[in-house]
C-alpha cells in the first residue's frame, strides 16, 4: 500500500524500493529528503491496515476473545481483529472478522476512529468499529486459529483486558477509541 501524505517538502520520497512481499505485506526500503536536505533511507513494513471490532450487546454485556497467538507463544484475550489486504474497505474487514472469529453478525456499526499501532516500523492504520445489534452465527475459524467466545459485563471485559500481563496493544487502544466516543456524549 502506497500512502503518500507526507511526499512534499522535507520527507518527500525519492525512491522505493520492494525486499520481501507477501499477501499480507510488503517490507520496503524508501530512499527519502530529509530535514536538512540530505537523502536518507527508511525501512519498513508497508501494510494496507487492520479492521477491529467492539461487540457489545443489547444487554450491556461485552464479547472478548481468548485467541492463541503463534509468535508470543501466548494466549491473550482480545476484540476480533483482522489483517486487510490491498483494496479491503475497513468495515468490510471488520463484518468478517465478527463473523469468522466471534460467531456474530451486527444490525449496527459505528466507526470509532484509527490509529497507528507501530508508527515507525510500518504504516499500518487500524480501524476500531463499535457493533451493536447483534446476533450468533456460527464461528467460521481458520485452521491457523485457535479462538474461544466469552461475553461478560463491559467493566469486567475492561479489567480482563487491561489486566494482562502482556496485553493485545490494538484492543487496548481500541478501549481508548471506544472511551474517546462516550465522553463525546454517545451511549452504549
Amino acid at each position: 500500500m502506497s500512502d503518500d501524505r507526507a511526499q512534499s517538502g522535507p520527507f518527500r520520497r525519492l525512491g522505493r524500493e520492494v525486499l520481501i512481499a507477501n499477501p499480507w505485506h510488503r517490507y520496503c526500503r524508501d530512499r527519502y529528503l530529509q530535514r536538512d536536505g540530505s537523502e536518507g533511507v527508511y525501512y519498513y513494513v508497508d501494510m494496507p491496515g487492520s479492521s477491529a471490532v467492539i461487540p457489545v450487546f443489547d444487554d450491556g454485556t461485552m464479547v472478548l476473545l481468548r485467541a492463541r497467538r503463534y509468535l508470543l507463544g501466548l494466549e491473550l484475550w482480545e476484540f476480533p481483529i483482522g489483517g486487510m489486504r490491498e483494496g479491503d474497505e475497513p468495515l468490510a474487514v471488520a463484518q468478517h472478522e465478527l463473523r469468522q472469529e466471534a460467531g456474530l453478525t451486527a444490525g449496527d456499526w459505528t466507526p470509532l476512529g484509527y490509529f497507528a499501532p507501530y508508527k515507525g516500523v510500518s504504516n499500518e492504520r487500524c480501524h476500531f468499529f463499535l457493533a451493536r445489534a447483534l446476533r450468533e452465527v456460527p464461528q467460521e475459524l481458520e485452521p491457523s486459529e485457535a479462538i474461544t467466545v466469552h461475553r461478560m459485563p463491559i467493566a469486567e471485559a475492561r479489567s480482563t483486558l487491561l489486566g494482562q500481563e502482556c496485553g493485545d496493544g490494538q484492543s487496548m487502544a481500541g478501549l481508548l477509541l471506544l472511551d474517546r466516543w462516550l465522553a463525546a456524549g454517545n451511549t452504549l
